[in-house]
């Protein structure tokens, strides 16, 4: 785990956020920790802490990881998070790479025994329903530090990154699938399988949350009934379709307000909502601080 450390030192300096020029593969490096959870939409993608810890909140679920264990995102997924260990001296330091479910499908086509074998524990959500989360934490493996080695190691060349860093991006899957609670984002790249068409609906609201959307069109995309799509629908990230749909807007509202300048009003109308009272009612019941404080901080940065 030292020579990791090291290799991520070197690959981020400084406190902040680095794209690597292996694709899939950014770095994450923070000074000191967060004070209280923070509101941010988790995409599909595989974390890795190198040094310091991490907890992120769906509900009242919490799932931490460190450098002993990593955390999947198997679909995209409103959390919380904050940042538990982390100091100039020793700062939190993570890896995080990207996932496209094509990714895993050219995988899976490679290996069909084993992936019929992997998912039929998880065709139907347990009674509470975390069995079928599209988020997990699995324990760290020697297989999978020695992959993300390699991977960093790719990263210091251009000429590695985009031949040797896709191969060992492909391996470092390879045994995330195969690992501690695999089968789950197996189940998510299945076209056969629930998990799938609720992973298409996800990535449909994202791409969309601006359109108007009710629950008998998104069950009809999902291939279910309304009844069926709700159950796995909340089976999957822990909350209903319609909250799911506003907290997606409100995310997006912030990201206009703080990178693109609009106004709250603005804001609050080009991610889909009606009612200005309505957004600010919302909007501050999930980031405790009304719209328009933002837009103003944002304005003077």
């Amino acid at each position: 785990m030292t020579e990791l450390i090291e290799k991520v030192f070197e690959l981020a300096p400084h406190e902040g956020d680095f794209n690597t020029s292996v694709p899939h593969l950014s770095l994450f490096r923070r000074n000191s920790p967060t004070a209280t959870p923070m509101p941010v939409i988790y995409q599909p993608s595989i974390y890795m802490v190198l040094l310091g810890s991490k907890a992120a909140y769906l509900g009242k679920e919490r799932y931490q990881y460190d450098p002993m264990h990593y955390l999947v995102s198997c679909v995209p997924l409103p959390l919380e998070g904050q940042i538990l260990q982390a100091s100039e001296q020793r700062p939190y330091m993570a890896a995080r790479i990207s996932l496209e479910t094509h990714m895993i499908n050219e995988l899976l086509m490679q290996m069909p025994d084993e992936q019929e074998a992997s998912v039929t524990s998880i065709d139907a959500p347990s009674k509470d329903g975390t069995s079928s989360r599209g988020i997990y934490v699995s324990k760290m493996n020697s297989d999978i530090q020695h992959t993300l080695s390699r991977l960093l190691d790719c990263a210091h060349s251009t000429t590695k990154a985009h031949v040797l860093g896709q191969l060992a991006l492909k391996e470092l899957i390879y045994h995330i699938i195969n690992a501690e609670h695999g089968s789950l984002l197996r189940a998510f790249a299945c076209q056969d399988r629930q998990q799938y068409h609720i992973a298409n609906v996800l990535q449909f609201i994202n791409r969309h949350y601006a359109s108007s959307m009710d629950i008998a069109t998104l069950a009809s995309k999902a291939n279910m009934s309304e009844s069926s799509f709700y159950h796995h629908f909340k089976a999957a990230t822990n909350t209903s379709p319609i909250q799911y749909i506003k907290t997606v807007r409100l995310h997006a509202a912030k990201r206009k307000m703080v990178f693109e300048h609009h106004n709250a009003t603005s804001a609050a109308y080009e991610v889909g909502y009606t009612s200005a009272s309505q957004f600010s009612r919302e909007y501050r019941r999930l980031f405790s601080v009304p719209p328009a404080q933002d837009a103003r901080t944002a304005s003077k940065v």
